[in-house]
Protein backbone atom coordinates (compact mmCIF):
# COMPACT_ATOMS: atom_id res chain seq x y z
CA UNK A 1 0.00 0.00 0.00
CA UNK A 2 1.61 3.46 -1.27
CA UNK A 3 1.05 6.47 0.92
CA UNK A 4 1.51 10.08 0.15
CA UNK A 5 3.76 12.12 2.54
CA UNK A 6 0.53 14.75 2.08
CA UNK A 7 -1.08 13.16 4.83
CA UNK A 8 -3.61 15.07 5.27
CA UNK A 9 -4.05 16.36 1.88
CA UNK A 10 -3.93 13.25 0.57
CA UNK A 11 -6.46 11.00 2.95
CA UNK A 12 -9.08 14.40 3.22
CA UNK A 13 -8.58 13.26 -1.35
CA UNK A 14 -9.15 9.92 -0.77
CA UNK A 15 -12.10 10.12 1.49
CA UNK A 16 -13.86 12.65 -1.06
CA UNK A 17 -13.46 10.36 -3.68
CA UNK A 18 -14.48 7.07 -1.48
CA UNK A 19 -17.85 9.38 -0.79
CA UNK A 20 -18.10 9.81 -4.18
CA UNK A 21 -18.74 6.64 -4.99
CA UNK A 22 -22.54 6.59 -3.80
CA UNK A 23 -23.68 3.19 -4.63
CA UNK A 24 -20.54 2.09 -3.08
CA UNK A 25 -21.61 3.79 0.30
CA UNK A 26 -25.20 2.20 0.05
CA UNK A 27 -24.38 -1.12 -0.42
CA UNK A 28 -21.22 -1.70 1.64
CA UNK A 29 -21.07 -5.25 3.16
CA UNK A 30 -18.68 -7.91 4.17
CA UNK A 31 -15.82 -8.36 1.44
CA UNK A 32 -15.84 -10.98 -0.61
CA UNK A 33 -12.59 -12.32 -0.81
CA UNK A 34 -11.23 -12.70 -4.53
CA UNK A 35 -7.32 -12.72 -5.40
CA UNK A 36 -7.87 -9.17 -6.98
CA UNK A 37 -8.93 -8.14 -3.03
CA UNK A 38 -6.65 -9.70 -1.26
CA UNK A 39 -4.16 -7.33 -2.77
CA UNK A 40 -3.70 -3.63 -1.12
CA UNK A 41 -5.89 -0.85 -2.41
CA UNK A 42 -3.58 1.89 -3.49
CA UNK A 43 -6.82 4.36 -2.02
CA UNK A 44 -6.94 2.44 1.29
CA UNK A 45 -7.80 5.16 4.02
CA UNK A 46 -7.11 2.75 7.20
CA UNK A 47 -3.06 3.91 7.74
CA UNK A 48 -4.81 7.36 7.89
CA UNK A 49 -7.04 6.89 10.43
CA UNK A 50 -4.74 4.82 12.64
CA UNK A 51 -2.06 8.02 12.36
CA UNK A 52 -4.79 10.59 13.27
CA UNK A 53 -4.40 12.37 9.51
CA UNK A 54 -8.27 11.87 8.96
CA UNK A 55 -10.75 12.48 11.93
CA UNK A 56 -13.20 9.79 12.50
CA UNK A 57 -16.07 12.16 13.49
CA UNK A 58 -15.31 13.78 10.03
CA UNK A 59 -15.69 10.77 8.21
CA UNK A 60 -18.76 9.31 10.37
CA UNK A 61 -20.45 12.86 10.03
CA UNK A 62 -20.00 13.03 6.09
CA UNK A 63 -20.95 9.40 6.12
CA UNK A 64 -24.89 10.27 8.01
CA UNK A 65 -25.11 13.23 5.67
CA UNK A 66 -24.45 10.82 2.48
CA UNK A 67 -26.66 7.91 4.28
CA UNK A 68 -29.66 10.53 4.41
CA UNK A 69 -29.45 11.67 0.59
CA UNK A 70 -29.18 8.15 -0.69
CA UNK A 71 -31.85 6.20 2.03
CA UNK A 72 -33.53 5.97 3.85
CA UNK A 73 -32.11 3.66 6.68
CA UNK A 74 -28.80 2.39 7.39
CA UNK A 75 -27.89 -0.56 6.30
CA UNK A 76 -26.52 -2.87 9.62
CA UNK A 77 -23.03 -3.96 8.02
CA UNK A 78 -22.47 -0.27 7.11
CA UNK A 79 -19.15 2.13 7.10
CA UNK A 80 -20.71 3.77 10.21
CA UNK A 81 -20.72 0.37 11.66
CA UNK A 82 -17.10 -0.31 10.93
CA UNK A 83 -15.85 3.09 12.60
CA UNK A 84 -17.85 2.13 15.59
CA UNK A 85 -16.22 -1.26 16.10
CA UNK A 86 -13.03 1.17 16.19
CA UNK A 87 -14.73 2.98 18.82
CA UNK A 88 -15.44 -0.04 20.58
CA UNK A 89 -11.81 -1.12 20.86
CA UNK A 90 -11.42 2.14 22.47
CA UNK A 91 -13.74 2.35 24.95
CA UNK A 92 -12.86 -1.19 25.83
CA UNK A 93 -9.10 -0.14 26.25
CA UNK A 94 -9.68 2.78 28.30
CA UNK A 95 -8.43 2.52 31.66
CA UNK A 96 -6.73 -0.85 31.21
CA UNK A 97 -3.17 -0.73 30.77
CA UNK A 98 -2.56 -4.01 30.03
CA UNK A 99 -5.21 -4.58 27.11
CA UNK A 100 -2.08 -5.19 24.87
CA UNK A 101 -1.36 -8.39 27.46
CA UNK A 102 -3.04 -11.51 28.77
CA UNK A 103 -1.26 -11.16 32.25
CA UNK A 104 -2.97 -8.29 34.61
CA UNK A 105 -5.75 -7.77 31.95
CA UNK A 106 -9.01 -8.13 33.93
CA UNK A 107 -11.07 -8.90 30.28
CA UNK A 108 -8.64 -11.73 28.66
CA UNK A 109 -9.09 -15.29 29.53
CA UNK A 110 -5.71 -16.62 30.83
CA UNK A 111 -4.64 -19.95 28.83
CA UNK A 112 -1.34 -21.67 29.14
CA UNK A 113 0.09 -20.85 25.58
CA UNK A 114 3.34 -22.69 24.61
CA UNK A 115 6.38 -20.93 23.82
CA UNK A 116 8.47 -22.10 20.63
CA UNK A 117 10.51 -19.70 19.53
CA UNK A 118 11.16 -21.31 16.29
CA UNK A 119 7.51 -22.20 15.65
CA UNK A 120 7.43 -18.47 15.76
CA UNK A 121 9.56 -16.96 13.68
CA UNK A 122 8.51 -19.74 10.80
CA UNK A 123 5.18 -18.04 11.00
CA UNK A 124 6.16 -14.28 11.12
CA UNK A 125 8.86 -15.05 8.49
CA UNK A 126 6.21 -16.97 5.93
CA UNK A 127 8.19 -20.43 6.22
CA UNK A 128 5.16 -22.38 8.09
CA UNK A 129 5.13 -24.63 4.43
CA UNK A 130 1.31 -23.77 4.22
CA UNK A 131 1.49 -21.77 1.07
CA UNK A 132 -1.67 -19.81 2.09
CA UNK A 133 -0.31 -18.57 5.10
CA UNK A 134 3.49 -18.23 3.93
CA UNK A 135 2.04 -16.20 1.46
CA UNK A 136 -0.10 -13.68 3.31
CA UNK A 137 3.17 -13.23 5.80
CA UNK A 138 5.19 -12.49 3.04
CA UNK A 139 2.75 -9.83 1.68
CA UNK A 140 2.39 -8.53 4.72
CA UNK A 141 6.52 -8.14 5.36
CA UNK A 142 6.86 -6.38 2.02
CA UNK A 143 3.92 -3.88 1.91
CA UNK A 144 2.12 -3.51 5.79
CA UNK A 145 -0.83 -4.59 4.65
CA UNK A 146 -3.27 -7.50 4.44
CA UNK A 147 -6.96 -8.12 3.52
CA UNK A 148 -8.84 -8.30 6.91
CA UNK A 149 -9.75 -12.39 6.48
CA UNK A 150 -5.97 -12.73 5.86
CA UNK A 151 -5.42 -11.66 9.03
CA UNK A 152 -7.83 -13.60 10.60
CA UNK A 153 -6.30 -17.01 8.90
CA UNK A 154 -2.73 -16.09 10.08
CA UNK A 155 -3.98 -15.26 13.85
CA UNK A 156 -6.08 -18.31 13.93
CA UNK A 157 -3.00 -20.43 12.76
CA UNK A 158 -0.12 -19.07 15.25
CA UNK A 159 -3.16 -18.98 18.32
CA UNK A 160 -5.54 -21.33 18.58
CA UNK A 161 -5.88 -23.47 15.28
CA UNK A 162 -2.48 -24.45 14.98
CA UNK A 163 0.30 -23.37 16.92
CA UNK A 164 -0.84 -22.64 19.81
CA UNK A 165 1.38 -19.30 20.94
CA UNK A 166 0.46 -16.65 22.78
CA UNK A 167 -1.75 -13.73 21.01
CA UNK A 168 0.54 -11.13 22.29
CA UNK A 169 3.82 -12.56 19.94
CA UNK A 170 1.78 -11.83 16.79
CA UNK A 171 0.44 -8.96 17.95
CA UNK A 172 3.77 -7.25 18.04
CA UNK A 173 4.66 -8.84 14.79
CA UNK A 174 1.67 -6.59 13.64
CA UNK A 175 2.39 -3.96 15.76
CA UNK A 176 5.91 -3.70 13.85
CA UNK A 177 4.62 -4.45 10.00
CA UNK A 178 0.97 -3.41 9.68
CA UNK A 179 0.59 0.89 8.32
CA UNK A 180 -2.66 0.77 9.97
CA UNK A 181 -1.80 -0.92 13.00
CA UNK A 182 -3.81 0.94 15.93
CA UNK A 183 -2.89 -0.45 19.49
CA UNK A 184 -6.19 -1.23 20.89
CA UNK A 185 -7.88 -2.66 17.66
CA UNK A 186 -5.06 -4.66 17.27
CA UNK A 187 -4.86 -5.88 20.94
CA UNK A 188 -8.46 -6.21 20.60
CA UNK A 189 -8.67 -7.86 17.42
CA UNK A 190 -6.41 -11.01 18.81
CA UNK A 191 -7.87 -11.10 21.44
CA UNK A 192 -10.90 -11.76 19.29
CA UNK A 193 -9.78 -13.96 16.90
CA UNK A 194 -7.36 -15.99 20.01
CA UNK A 195 -10.69 -16.35 21.55
CA UNK A 196 -9.71 -14.79 24.86
CA UNK A 197 -11.78 -12.04 25.36
CA UNK A 198 -15.09 -10.95 23.19
CA UNK A 199 -15.61 -14.50 21.32
CA UNK A 200 -15.97 -17.72 22.73
CA UNK A 201 -17.04 -19.84 19.67
CA UNK A 202 -13.68 -21.81 19.64
CA UNK A 203 -14.82 -24.36 17.80
CA UNK A 204 -14.85 -21.97 14.04
CA UNK A 205 -11.08 -22.58 13.38
CA UNK A 206 -10.05 -21.85 10.01
CA UNK A 207 -8.14 -24.46 7.93
CA UNK A 208 -5.40 -23.43 6.62
CA UNK A 209 -5.83 -25.70 3.18
CA UNK A 210 -9.38 -25.50 2.50
CA UNK A 211 -9.53 -21.51 3.01
CA UNK A 212 -6.62 -20.47 1.16
CA UNK A 213 -8.42 -22.98 -1.27
CA UNK A 214 -11.55 -20.71 -1.10
CA UNK A 215 -10.20 -17.73 -1.14
CA UNK A 216 -7.64 -17.78 -4.01
CA UNK A 217 -8.66 -21.29 -6.33
CA UNK A 218 -6.02 -20.66 -9.20
CA UNK A 219 -3.11 -19.69 -6.74
CA UNK A 220 -2.39 -17.00 -8.14
CA UNK A 221 -2.16 -14.71 -4.91
CA UNK A 222 0.32 -17.92 -3.24
CA UNK A 223 2.54 -17.94 -6.69
CA UNK A 224 2.82 -13.74 -6.89
CA UNK A 225 4.33 -14.26 -3.05
CA UNK A 226 5.84 -17.37 -2.89
CA UNK A 227 7.93 -17.59 -6.15
CA UNK A 228 9.43 -20.51 -5.99
CA UNK A 229 5.59 -22.16 -6.30
CA UNK A 230 4.48 -19.96 -9.19
CA UNK A 231 5.25 -23.38 -11.59
CA UNK A 232 3.45 -25.29 -9.05
CA UNK A 233 0.34 -27.22 -11.01
CA UNK A 234 -3.43 -25.71 -9.78
CA UNK A 235 -3.74 -29.19 -8.06
CA UNK A 236 -1.38 -28.79 -5.77
CA UNK A 237 -0.40 -25.34 -5.50
CA UNK A 238 -2.12 -25.20 -1.76
CA UNK A 239 -1.04 -28.68 -0.58
CA UNK A 240 2.52 -28.77 -2.50
CA UNK A 241 3.43 -32.01 -0.41
CA UNK A 242 1.01 -33.62 -2.09
CA UNK A 243 2.55 -33.33 -5.36
CA UNK A 244 4.35 -37.02 -6.61
CA UNK A 245 7.84 -36.23 -6.92
CA UNK A 246 7.90 -36.07 -10.87
CA UNK A 247 5.29 -33.03 -10.71
CA UNK A 248 7.64 -31.48 -7.80
CA UNK A 249 11.35 -31.33 -9.90
CA UNK A 250 8.79 -30.47 -12.97
CA UNK A 251 7.63 -27.30 -11.13
CA UNK A 252 11.36 -27.12 -9.75
CA UNK A 253 10.04 -26.80 -6.25
CA UNK A 254 11.10 -29.91 -4.06
CA UNK A 255 9.32 -29.79 -0.63
CA UNK A 256 11.45 -30.30 1.99
CA UNK A 257 14.35 -28.78 0.08
CA UNK A 258 13.11 -25.68 -2.17
CA UNK A 259 10.41 -24.84 0.00
CA UNK A 260 9.49 -26.25 3.75
CA UNK A 261 7.02 -29.58 4.85
CA UNK A 262 4.32 -28.62 7.29
CA UNK A 263 5.02 -27.92 9.97
CA UNK A 264 2.47 -29.34 11.80
CA UNK A 265 -0.60 -31.84 10.56
CA UNK A 266 -3.63 -29.11 10.71
CA UNK A 267 -6.29 -31.77 11.28
CA UNK A 268 -4.72 -33.59 14.33
CA UNK A 269 -3.50 -30.32 15.81
CA UNK A 270 -6.44 -28.36 15.33
CA UNK A 271 -8.69 -31.06 17.58
CA UNK A 272 -6.33 -30.95 20.48
CA UNK A 273 -6.32 -27.13 20.38
CA UNK A 274 -9.94 -27.10 20.26
CA UNK A 275 -9.94 -29.67 23.23
CA UNK A 276 -7.54 -27.73 24.99
CA UNK A 277 -9.55 -24.63 24.24
CA UNK A 278 -12.56 -26.29 25.76
CA UNK A 279 -10.90 -27.15 29.19
CA UNK A 280 -9.72 -23.78 29.61
CA UNK A 281 -12.99 -22.38 29.05
CA UNK A 282 -14.63 -25.06 31.58
CA UNK A 283 -12.63 -23.98 34.57
CA UNK A 284 -14.04 -20.55 34.21
CA UNK A 285 -16.62 -19.67 36.85
CA UNK A 286 -19.15 -17.93 34.46
CA UNK A 287 -18.89 -20.56 31.87
CA UNK A 288 -21.88 -21.95 31.20
CA UNK A 289 -21.75 -23.35 27.69
CA UNK A 290 -22.36 -26.86 27.05
CA UNK A 291 -22.17 -29.16 23.08
CA UNK A 292 -25.67 -29.02 22.88
CA UNK A 293 -26.00 -24.84 23.23
CA UNK A 294 -22.90 -24.60 20.33
CA UNK A 295 -25.03 -26.65 18.60
CA UNK A 296 -28.37 -24.80 18.71
CA UNK A 297 -26.14 -21.19 18.65
CA UNK A 298 -24.87 -22.57 15.60
CA UNK A 299 -28.26 -23.31 13.60
CA UNK A 300 -29.43 -20.16 14.32
CA UNK A 301 -26.78 -18.50 11.45
CA UNK A 302 -29.11 -19.47 8.81
CA UNK A 303 -26.37 -20.45 6.24
CA UNK A 304 -23.47 -22.66 6.48
CA UNK A 305 -21.96 -24.05 9.91
CA UNK A 306 -18.25 -24.78 9.41
CA UNK A 307 -16.16 -26.41 12.20
CA UNK A 308 -12.28 -27.95 12.11
CA UNK A 309 -11.11 -26.29 9.44
CA UNK A 310 -13.76 -23.53 8.56
CA UNK A 311 -15.76 -20.85 9.87
CA UNK A 312 -19.26 -19.68 10.09
CA UNK A 313 -20.08 -16.74 7.82
CA UNK A 314 -21.38 -15.09 10.97
CA UNK A 315 -18.16 -15.26 12.57
CA UNK A 316 -16.60 -12.94 9.41
CA UNK A 317 -19.27 -10.60 9.73
CA UNK A 318 -18.80 -9.65 13.29
CA UNK A 319 -15.18 -8.57 13.47
CA UNK A 320 -13.76 -5.11 12.53
CA UNK A 321 -13.39 -4.32 8.49
CA UNK A 322 -12.02 -0.85 8.86
CA UNK A 323 -9.07 -2.31 7.09
CA UNK A 324 -10.97 -2.98 3.92
CA UNK A 325 -11.59 1.00 3.68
Amino acid sequence: MKLSLKWETEALRRLEKHLERKAWVASFGMPKMTPQSLLASQTGLSPYLRFGCLSTRLFYYQLTDLYKKIRKAIPPLSLHGQLLWREFFYCAATKNSNFDKMLGNPICVQIPWDQNAEALAKWANGQTGFPWIDAIMTQLRQEGWIHHLARHAVACFLTRGDLWLSWEEGMKIFEELLLDADWSVNAGMWMWLSCSSFFQQFSHCYCPVKFGRKADPNGDYIRRYIRVLKNMPIKYIHEPWTAPDNVQKAAKCVVGKDYPLPMVDHTTVSKINIERMKQVYQQLKNYHHTEKDNASKLNMTNGKIYQYGRVSPLYEKQTNLISEI
